[in-house]
């Protein structure tokens, strides 16, 4: 048995695509984590984040319901952080 098969686990642990970010507006330090590993990004500074923590960015948002003149009711998803990516 001269062949190893890595696992799928693992494939993908190397190849994790990396972004290049910035967050914007004032406040605080933006802290996203992913599996029990907490990162911490500075805003208006542009710095990378890898694949797995942008999606947990991504689904970041606030749900609430508004209510046109009409009384007409509709969900919204409000983004919670100001942001700006581009690939590497």
């Amino acid at each position: 048995m001269s062949d190893i098969i890595e696992s799928p686990a693992k494939a993908k642990a190397k190849a994790l695509k990396q972004y290049k970010i910035t967050f914007h507006g004032k406040g605080g330090d933006v802290e996203i984590g992913h599996n029990f590993k907490l990162n911490v990004y500075k805003r208006n500074v542009e710095t990378t984040i890898d694949e797995n923590f942008l999606d947990v960015l991504k689904h970041t948002v606030i749900s609430t319901i508004v209510q046109d003149e009409n009384g007409k009711k509709e969900t919204v998803s409000i983004p919670t952080y100001q942001y700006t990516v581009e690939s590497l």
